[in-house]
């Protein structure tokens, strides 16, 4: 059996930065949707479970959290990506999770 050492209170640090993260986002309006009530959407809770996956290290599901929410949530922005930028998403996105997959054993070294 796999003994953990370390900080037992890692998992609550974890959630109390990503809700702060978020948090920040929606006090400061950094998106641009308006009042509180519009970032506690569905497509937000992707993003929130993006960056909670990012500061556990799982950078492959944080980039696909991330790019799903994002993606849904563009139409409800106040700045909008061009076409172009609408054409390269996808493709763009597939080349960050390559890039993950192979930054992985890093990031577990650094654990």
């Amino acid at each position: 059996m796999k003994e953990k050492h370390g900080n037992p209170f890692t998992g609550i640090a974890k959630f109390l930065i990503s809700l702060g993260i978020v948090m920040f986002v929606a006090k400061l309006d950094l998106l641009g949707l308006g009042d509180i009530p519009e970032y506690f959407s569905w497509q937000m809770l992707l993003i929130f479970f993006g960056v909670w996956l990012l500061l556990s290290f799982k950078l492959v599901s944080a980039v696909i959290f991330f790019a799903i929410g994002f993606w849904f949530l563009m139409p409800d922005m106040a700045i909008q990506l061009t076409e172009s930028y609408k054409k390269i998403y996808w493709p763009v996105v597939l080349i960050l999770c390559g890039v993950a997959f192979m930054l992985k054993p890093l990031a577990k070294s650094c654990r």
